[in-house]
């Protein structure tokens, strides 16, 4: 019997087991391409190839959902506040707006507990974070548009803007249901929010990227319910001396005194050499402008009097959006990238860290659609820009993740339009795609990665903003 017949038996005794089959239904057109009729639209059925969807929440069918945190079986949706074109977001009903709190105790059958509305919950976009920790499971979401900050950024997109810069901070020993435990205000605009491993310290990143002043402001939530104001710092180096610089997220090592940040801008003298910063531009946004910052984070952790953020060094074009951790056949990297951007879009970059006074960039992840030749001509939204602001369909990153920080893989990538794209990393110069989740709308958040056991396959969650809530089985 040819192998062929053997597989289509056995496919057929699977079905009649009532047992279902993952089968891909691949894009059309080139790698990451979006045709002309589907931009912006929620497929029917989304094009996949590697996974199955099992599981999927809706969300009231609301379409301003954008970054995705987590703990236990838990999952957390945050929302715009509003209409947010930029990113996809047409509509932004202010009913639904808000964190949303998924129960994923059943992948396959994912509950929508409650929506959070309280200041800092109802339109947090990317400030938000989750951490389980020894002794506790914290959620901290904040205003994504309020309190003071520079023209440009999020302060100037929403009619939150001129609200507080609130922060909310939740116990999550029922992931389900957290429980407020405080409600502070931050000095002033924090565009992201990381928690730290041990979930004692909330580090809100404060940027001005067309000019390169601000930095980290860090509250010390020890006490959940009576949480203290730190202070902001920017960058000291090794001499003692300090400068402004412009992080838009954070990340930490496993024992949080290593912190990697995505930096846009900064008044070092080390970034953006012979780029202008202003007026906005594609070059300084784009995949070679700003950077990755590495600090020395043990002030913090040994609760010293007067901490300083200890710059080590810093990677020019390493990635000034999102950067996370990673290691590689034993191999220290940095997974990190720029965002938005007209076509060619944007996307990964890895710079290894083995000597971490050394980095240097190893490898990138392009799709077909990241390359300037298979660019369709410029929309609206990309022409009009300057090529700042990318066209519906676009395959542009947003943020970006591995499978594990201690033993990497895998890297998952949300290029928005393009979708998921999940790329083997075992050779960082040589990534390679294998497989892929396509929804038609805008993937924009942090993904989840849960790892298999014997026959359980490996699980993957990630957020897009009109198609909702999805749970995905690696095939």
């Amino acid at each position: 019997m040819r192998i062929g017949q053997k597989v289509a038996l056995f496919a057929g005794a699977l079905l009649m087991a009532g047992q279902a089959i993952a089968r891909d239904r691949l894009e059309p057109g080139l790698q990451g391409q979006t045709m002309p009729s589907e931009a912006g639209v929620v497929l029917p059925v989304p094009y996949s190839k590697g996974v199955t969807r099992i599981g999927h929440q809706a969300i009231r069918e609301r379409d301003s959902n954008v970054q995705l945190a987590w703990a236990g079986r838990c999952a957390y949706v945050s929302s715009t506040g509003g209409p947010f074109p930029i990113i996809g977001v047409m509509k932004g009903d202010a009913a639904l707006l808000g964190t949303a709190v998924i129960d994923v105790r059943n992948p396959r059958r994912p509950r929508l507990s409650k929506i959070l509305r309280e200041p800092g919950a109802l339109s947090a976009a990317e400030a938000i974070h989750a951490v389980e920790a020894p002794g506790r499971r914290v959620l901290a979401v904040a205003n994504y548009f309020g309190g003071p900050a520079a023209a440009g950024t999020s302060s100037g997109h929403d009619p939150h803007a001129s609200e507080p810069a609130w922060l909310d901070i939740y116990d999550l020993s029922d992931c389900a249901n957290p429980k407020l435990m405080a409600e502070v205000q931050w000095p002033e605009n924090s565009h992201t929010v990381r928690i730290s491993p041990d979930g004692m310290l909330v580090y809100g990143t404060n940027l001005s990227p067309f000019d390169g002043k601000g930095g980290v402001q860090v509250m010390d939530i020890s006490d959940l319910a009576h949480p203290r104001f730190l202070g902001k710092f920017g960058a000291t180096r090794p001499d003692g001396s300090a400068f402004e610089f412009a992080p838009h997220e954070l990340s930490f090592s496993a024992d949080g005194r290593r912190v990697y940040a995505g930096v846009n801008a900064s008044l070092g003298g080390d970034l953006n050499k012979g780029i202008k910063t202003f007026p906005p531009n594609r070059v300084a946004l784009g995949p070679d402008g700003g950077g990755i910052y590495i600090f020395d984070n043990s002030d913090f952790v040994d609760h010293k009097p007067d901490p300083k953020l200890r710059l080590i060094s810093a990677m020019p074009g390493g990635g000034w959006h999102s950067v996370m951790p990673a290691n590689i056949g034993g191999v220290p990297y940095l997974v990190g990238g720029s965002e938005l951007g007209g076509c060619p879009g944007t996307w990964p970059r890895f710079t290894q860290i083995a000597d971490e006074r050394r980095p240097f960039i190893a490898g990138e992840f392009r799709l077909a659609m990241n390359k300037p030749e298979n660019c369709p001509s410029p929309g609206a939204a990309s022409g009009g820009s300057s090529g700042i602001v990318p066209d519906a369909g676009t395959a542009a990153l947003h943020f970006n993740d591995v499978d594990s920080a201690s033993d990497t893989r895998l890297g998952l990538f949300n290029f928005m339009w393009a979708g998921l794209r999940i790329a083997d990393l075992r050779d960082p110069a040589k990534p390679t795609e294998i497989g892929y989740f396509k929804p038609g709308d805008v993937c924009t958040g942090h993904v989840r990665y849960i790892a298999g056991s014997g026959r359980k396959p490996a699980q993957v969650w990630l957020v897009c903003n009109a198609s909702g809530f999805h749970v995905l089985e690696l095939d």
